[in-house]
């Protein structure tokens, strides 16, 4: 599931911030389908290796030995997520800050739980004449709109001379429709996650311009799980169950 050559250094990374604050369509319908298990905390979750955490907490058994009845509900894009957030199908988001603060009902917006760094690269297809930030001029960039990785290009190209006119942003939200777009030619480069990123450049030969790990992502507690008591104590626990199997997946891949 996880790249050993990204693993180790990533998880890492994530537990020892995660421990200093703790002291699309198929997926739509997935989420539609959701069990009748009233004792689940359900969490929305994207196709990141962030999130692929709590698939291992889940899967392993992990989750269910520290007594925390999970359910996941997969999404391919943050508005997705977004949609979820405003439909109130779960109790707990991955979800980015600068999407949230977008979320005109305070009643609805949900505050932060956990936050996790995420590890995001900016990638040129490989028959492209892209080398650095400069040389995307005139070219186009998949990226999630109204995000950190949309702020991370923009400081990006601020910082190398470039006007904001220079680089277009295609609003390409789904995860995977933005992998395949850039593998196909159809976009010129775009940001992603692990290990969307990872696959395109040592299986499939494109190329890294940057990579970086943002902030400002992470885990959020929708308001109506944060006035019931027994969804407050699911998701302390939530915090204990991910940090465990970030542990644990780091041991083991040491």
């Amino acid at each position: 599931m996880f790249r050993r050559a990204s693993l180790i250094s990533i998880l890492a990374f994530i537990l020892g911030i995660a421990l200093s604050c703790t002291s699309s369509n198929e997926h739509t319908d997935a989420a539609n389908a959701m069990t009748t298990d009233t004792t689940s905390l359900r969490v929305a979750i994207l196709p990141i290796q962030e999130c692929e955490v709590l698939r291992y907490a889940q899967e392993s058994g992990l989750a269910r030995e520290m007594g925390l009845p999970l359910e996941l509900i997969p999404f391919d894009a943050m508005m997705d997520v977004d949609t979820a957030v405003l439909s109130r199908v779960a109790h707990v988001y991955f979800e980015d800050s600068l999407r949230i603060c977008r979320i005109q009902q305070d009643s609805l917006r949900p505050t932060m739980l956990l936050p996790i760094p995420v590890k995001v690269s900016l990638i040129a297809h490989k028959q492209k004449d892209i080398t650095n930030i400069k040389s995307l001029k005139t070219y186009m960039v998949g990226i999630t709109r109204w995000s950190q990785l949309e702020e991370w290009l923009t400081l990006m190209t601020d910082t190398s001379g470039l006007e904001q006119m220079d680089v277009f942003h295609a609003q390409v939200n789904s995860i995977p429709l933005r992998f395949n777009m850039i593998n196909g030619g159809l976009i010129d480069a775009a940001i992603l996650p692990m290990p969307w990123a990872d696959s395109l450049t040592t299986k499939l030969g494109h190329t890294i311009i940057e990579e970086d790990i943002l902030q400002g992502m992470g885990f959020f507690i929708s308001p109506s799980a944060s006035a019931d008591s027994l969804r407050v104590s699911q998701a302390s626990l939530l915090k204990k169950v991910y940090l465990e199997a970030l542990s644990r997946l780091t041991s083991t891949h040491d």
